[in-house]
């Protein structure tokens, strides 16, 4: 009963310790640096947001389609799926009625930066997605389809690389926060990010 009561006072210290390390440790992004971010987002995000909607004209695709689409739904309807296939042409990563896998890899860099396991794991999901589509010939379904795959594949692909790493990060630290490294303290601050 004593053992068990000193295992639960050494948990309730550790989360105790780590609460406190993450409140004095979160400093707040100043005014500047929201602007900029704000900024950036939406310089980034305009022209996304103007391609669904030129695509949705284009295709005539319904409010459903394009929440679909926002949602990683599978398209359900032909404008549906020609709204996938435009908005892959129109970020390039359709050319010639193909995936242009060279694209497609520099638009997930621009989201996961220069993550070396992920775009391992990114470049197997389109070999695998390309073999999905391999003898589609119509091009709204061969958007739609490999869409569907891409989403899928990098679902499962991104939750295993972030619990392998908790799990790595975890597995470093010591249970005794008193002798707590700069190394652990950085393992500490990568579950923190991922959290």
């Amino acid at each position: 009963m004593i053992r068990n009561l000193t295992k639960f006072s050494t948990v309730v210290i550790f989360l105790t310790i780590f609460t406190i390390y993450v409140v004095l440790s979160f400093k707040p992004p100043t005014k500047e640096e929201q602007m900029d971010k704000y900024n950036k987002m939406n310089q980034e995000v305009e022209p996304f947001r103007k391609n669904l909607t030129e695509c949705a004209r284009q295709v005539r695709a319904s409010m459903v389609d394009v929440e679909n689409f926002l949602k990683r739904i599978p398209q359900s309807t032909m404008q549906g799926k020609c709204f996938v296939a435009c908005i892959l042409r129109r970020n390039n990563i359709i050319k010639n009625n193909k995936i242009s896998e060279e694209n497609l890899l520099e638009v997930n860099r621009a989201v996961y930066g220069e993550d070396g396991e992920v775009m391992s794991r990114l470049k197997s999901a389109i070999d695998e997605c390309y073999k999905a589509v391999e003898m589609i010939f119509e091009i709204c379904e061969y958007a739609s389809v490999f869409n569907d795959c891409m989403h899928m594949k990098m679902e499962h692909i991104l939750d295993k690389v972030t619990m392998e790493r908790r799990m790595a990060a975890l597995g470093q630290m010591t249970s005794d926060p008193d002798v707590w490294t700069d190394d652990e303290d950085d393992h500490l601050k990568l579950v923190k990010d991922e959290l």
